[in-house]
């Protein structure tokens, strides 16, 4: 059980190194869109969309990483008074609701980004961008957050089979 959650665990944060940088490229699009339009009055077609992909694929590829971490919204003044073994089945329940969640998630987004992929499908704008990538990172993210819910829950588990602390971070 505890490899499965170490692989998962380190492969979003592979993940999350390859999102993190995209915070930095969106705002150097966004810095350039901005000197270019107001200071030589010459907007690009672009910059927008580009910015509009990045941050998708920032989002989605960050999910996986950011559960990880345990960093996403909770209501940690009820979370604080649970017990450890409470606490273990939250996440296992978390885990289990990430099936449902992410499924469709997964099976619908991966049917329109394959659809894009084999038509061509490129953006409307002047720029003609295709739309394959940015819209393979939907089921992607979904994918990396679905491996890391199951991944907490693996590891919750055990702590309640075994007494083994799991990673929280």
């Amino acid at each position: 059980m505890q490899g499965f959650a170490r692989v998962i665990r380190s492969l979003n944060q592979v993940m999350g190194f390859i999102a993190a940088p995209l915070i930095g490229v969106v705002a150097a699009i966004v810095l350039y869109e901005v000197i270019v339009r107001y200071f030589f009055h010459a907007p690009t077609s672009w910059a927008q969309e580009v910015c509009e992909y990045l941050l998708c694929a920032l989002v989605m590829f960050g999910s996986g990483y950011t559960l990880s971490h345990y960093g996403h919204t909770r209501v940690d003044i009820l979370y604080s008074h649970m017990s450890d073994r409470t606490r273990a089945k939250v996440e296992i329940l978390v885990g289990l609701l990430l099936i449902l969640a992410t499924s469709p998630i997964i099976w619908l987004g991966s049917k329109v980004a394959i659809e894009a992929f084999v038509v061509g499908d490129t953006s409307s704008s002047a720029a003609a961008l295709p739309l394959g990538p940015a819209k393979a990172t939907v089921p992607l993210g979904a994918i990396f957050l679905l491996l890391q819910g199951l991944s907490n829950a693996v590891e919750n588990l055990d702590f309640l089979i075994t007494g083994r602390e799991p990673h929280q971070g």
